[in-house]
């Protein structure tokens, strides 16, 4: 639910990552019986992470798999060094031996700054030969830091490895190079837009608690071992229904936008994977209305960022509640067109204001872009498809001018 005093979202969430420690251990064990993987024993211990880190489990669990010379992430003997950024070396060997990949033959390539006797190298050319990671065009960089769009890559591309009979068009179709969501126009969304929109849809982030958001991560930050691995330890325990709801997004398109629309939904895209923050509204820590933990957005702190702070409309509100109340006429669904505010509540239509719960901002044909915790971010969802999202739709808010909107089309229905 949001809280109305800061506008943030804590809707229910598909997966439920946020346990404590032990009911995290145990589910996560429960997981790992139903999906087929031997559970290990939770035995690997670090001076570094104490009992009570919020991914101990998790790192226990990642560091426990491959053979004992070379588990994954388990690169300084006696010490984790969560807050250490990750290597391209140490993310390579971690993915090959969570995929159980170790024996893959793949044809060799040269990699010019990694030496063949280097005992990442085996790692590193399998991990480029089943198109896990790439090379840069001078080399692999094998001990420059990973960036966080990065690894959500390299984990969704692990997932697509471990599941081939689910429908991955989704990373073809969202690609920005070639997706046109509107015919000859493209949005110019970062290059890693299908995976990031995949890894979000998955839940491989974990959404801190509002008092640790110092820890979130934006795209393109270097991320830390720890987060790594509790990436990791949810890409190898994913139901086969929750990869299978990819499929969703194998076509994404958008009706007929005007010039003003294309800036708002070209513009929102940009931020897509940005992390979800208690009381975000700005990018980065230092906003013009006070320092935040972290840059990233709640819920109407993203709507009140794209429309208010950059495109300058009157948005006097800050909380989904207050923007809901000022909805005057409220838009229905069908009269919805890419821009409006979108709010949701437990009645759907029949809400009260008191009781909508979250804000995002609608792109057309049923699609919207958010902030939310169950993401642990900035993604896509739709309310098109059969989803609690269909179910609490409550009502629009319009902040375009007249012809700044071309008349609202119907969406097409749910496959």
């Amino acid at each position: 639910m949001e809280n109305h005093l800061t506008g943030t979202h804590r809707a229910p969430r598909r997966r439920a990552w946020r346990l404590g420690t032990s009911a995290l251990a145990a589910a996560l064990c429960a997981a790992a019986v139903a999906l087929g993987v031997a559970p290990a024993a939770l035995a690997r211990s670090y001076s570094d992470v104490p009992k009570a880190y919020w991914d101990r489990a998790d790192i226990a669990w990642v560091t426990n798999q491959g053979p004992a010379s070379a588990r994954a992430l388990n690169d300084y003997g006696r010490l984790f060094k969560p807050r250490q950024a990750v290597t391209r070396e140490q993310f390579a060997r971690a993915l090959v031996v969570l995929g159980g990949l170790q024996g893959t033959r793949v044809a060799p390539v040269t990699v010019p700054d990694l030496p063949a006797s280097d005992p990442y190298a085996p790692y590193v050319q399998i991990a480029l030969g089943l198109h896990l990671l790439a090379q840069f065009k001078d080399g692999f960089h094998p001990t420059e830091a990973m960036q966080s769009w990065q690894v959500d890559s390299g984990a969704v591309r692990l997932v697509r490895r471990l599941n081939p009979q689910a429908d991955w068009s989704m990373l073809s179709a969202l690609n920005p190079a070639t997706w046109e969501p509107v015919a000859t126009w493209k949005t110019g969304a970062p290059r890693y837009l299908a995976t990031e929109v995949a890894a979000r849809y998955l839940g491989l982030r974990y959404n801190h608690p509002s008092g640790s958001d110092a820890l979130e991560v934006s795209p393109r930050e270097k991320i830390d071992r720890a987060e790594v691995a509790a990436v990791l330890y949810r890409a190898r325990h994913l139901s086969s229904w929750s990869v299978a709801g990819l499929a969703e997004y194998d076509h994404v398109t958008l009706p007929t936008l005007t010039a003003r629309q294309k800036q708002i939904v070209a513009f929102a895209l940009t931020y897509i994977g940005y992390p979800y923050v208690w009381g975000g509204e700005y990018p980065s820590t230092d906003s013009p209305y006070g320092t935040q933990a972290h840059g990233g957005f709640d819920c109407s702190g993203f709507d009140w960022w794209v429309m208010k702070m950059h495109f300058g409309y009157t948005v006097n509100e800050r909380v989904a509640a207050a923007m809901a109340g000022a909805a005057k006429p409220r838009i229905t669904r069908a009269r919805l067109v890419p821009g409006d505010l979108i709010f949701f509540g437990p009645k759907g239509p029949k809400s009260t204001v008191a009781s909508i719960y979250h804000a995002a901002l609608y792109l057309g044909n049923g699609w919207f872009i958010q902030s939310t915790g169950s993401l642990d971010g900035v993604g896509l969802s739709s309310i098109s498809s059969d989803s609690w999202w269909k179910h609490d739709f409550a009502w629009g808010r319009r902040l375009l001018k007249k012809g700044e909107f071309a008349p609202a089309v119907a969406a097409p229905p749910a496959s």
